[in-house]
């Protein structure tokens, strides 16, 4: 019977992919073409060098883009199907990961089908012609995620190799996705350092921070936190007296010119600034001053402010924090695939985004003492992706002012996408204790 299962399901995953692949290709082929934005020529230049320099890893932009652009001679159309497919790979990865978590062989077909329904929301699948470093990003979110489910199943060395490899992936692509491994080894330490898989906790923590300890490196000498600060200084500091006079007590060269700039209401002028901060020879002290202890200095405001840092994604950008709305990035010819917009909004919330935060932080935080009671290791994963969206969130707020929607939608992905696990999970815990009960029910046979 199980032999019998095991054939008929594997046929089932072998037709929905098939399936699901077909949806995505013919929905990919009404693109016009692919789409381009500011920060596509940096890329494009990333690629044009050579792997092997020391420029290739230390330029502008993370190296991952521009690494996987190189395989197909940076050429946008070979770029849009290059991200296309590697997106259609990760995400059937990660439902078929996703199904072996479960016991229930009649929550696996559905939650099969769920993860791949869930990357047809437009939030996913909208980046595959976008000429930036989302849809290869996103990809290896879900290799990764797919990756932990497997090792979780059975530690294995060659596993844990391969969830490291899409761990280096995703922060080669994103500097921000750096900070996520740090957030989850700090966290392992606590949770699994007492436990029989102690060692293994420790040796995933220390990788984990290794790879952030690189990416941030590869970052500095990139002078990408240099860069930030420059932005923050045109988009957060000027425009707030109270912020500029902090700076200013802490050695920060002003220039009230630009001060009085980036606090005029006409469109582009705080962008001006960023220009002038960046180019104008007037401000070498300025970004010398920036080069030398302006992260350190900006780390220490954003402590100093603390109510600001954690709670200005509410006050001030809770619609860009927690619901993004990203359809600007749309590639000419844009098509939703989900035509239903209530299955569309019920796969992926969008509608009351801050208060689906809520209630998705309280009800993780109603399931840990359950997962930690009963020992169920796989909830980890799903309670992270909500728990740590909050985080994140900040991360966001605090690095770069500008475009904090199209940088949010990493973390809003992770947290949809794991209040669908953890639902799935928790119903494959509470199946066999129904099942029970109802045996318990039923009247016992007589003996003779």
């Amino acid at each position: 019977m199980k032999k019998t299962y095991a054939l008929l399901f594997t046929l089932f995953q072998v037709i929905a992919i098939g399936y699901y692949g077909y949806v995505r290709i013919h929905n990919a082929e009404r693109v016009k073409e692919p789409r381009s934005f500011g920060d596509t020529g940096e890329y494009l230049h990333n690629a044009s060098l050579p792997v092997f320099s020391r420029e290739f890893w230390t330029d502008l932009r993370a190296p991952g883009t521009a690494l996987f652009w190189k395989t197909v001679g940076s050429d946008p159309e070979r770029i849009f199907q290059l991200q296309l497919y590697f997106s259609i790979f990760a995400w059937a990865a990660l439902a078929y990961c996703a199904t072996q978590a479960v016991a229930s062989n009649w929550l696996k077909p559905p939650l099969f089908v769920l993860a791949l329904a869930f990357s047809l929301s437009r939030d996913i699948f909208m980046w595959d012609p976008f000429l930036g470093s989302e849809s290869i990003a996103l990809s290896f979110m879900a290799l990764f995620l797919a990756a932990a489910f497997w090792l979780l199943r059975e530690w294995k060395a060659y596993k844990l190799i391969l969830l490291l490899c899409f761990a280096v992936g995703m922060t080669l692509t994103r500097d921000t996705f750096a900070y996520l491994l740090l957030m989850i080894a700090l966290i392992n330490l606590p949770v699994f350092g007492l436990g029989k898989a102690r060692s293994k906790a420790l040796a995933l923590s220390f990788a984990f921070l290794l790879i952030f300890g690189i990416s941030s490196r590869l970052a500095e000498l990139g002078l990408r936190p240099y860069r930030a600060i420059l932005m923050n200084t045109a988009l957060r500091i000027y425009p707030s007296d109270e912020y500029t006079n902090y700076f200013r007590e802490h050695g920060m060269p002003v220039d009230e010119r630009l001060v009085e700039m980036s606090r005029n209401p006409e469109a582009g002028q705080k962008f001006a600034v960023n220009i002038a901060l960046t180019f104008d020879a007037d401000q070498a002290g300025y970004r010398q001053w920036a080069q030398e202890s302006g992260h350190a200095q900006y780390l220490r405001f954003l402590w100093f402010f603390k109510a600001d840092t954690f709670q200005k994604v509410f006050t001030e950008t809770a619609g860009q924090s927690f619901y993004p709305d990203v359809f600007y990035y749309t590639a000419t010819g844009y098509r939703p695939i989900l035509k239903d917009a209530r299955l569309a909004e019920l796969l992926y919330p969008t509608r009351f985004g801050l208060f689906f935060f809520f209630i998705a932080n309280l009800l993780a935080a109603f399931f840990i003492p359950i997962a930690w009671r009963e020992q169920k290791s796989v909830w980890y994963i799903p309670l992270l992706m909500i728990l740590l969206s909050y985080p994140q969130a900040v991360l966001v707020w605090a690095a770069d002012p500008n475009d904090i929607a199209r940088h949010s939608v990493s973390h809003n992905i992770l947290m949809r996408l794991g209040v669908w696990f953890l639902l799935f999970f928790v119903l494959d815990f509470l199946i066999p204790k129904y099942s029970a009960q109802l045996r318990f029910l039923k009247p016992a046979k007589d003996s003779a």
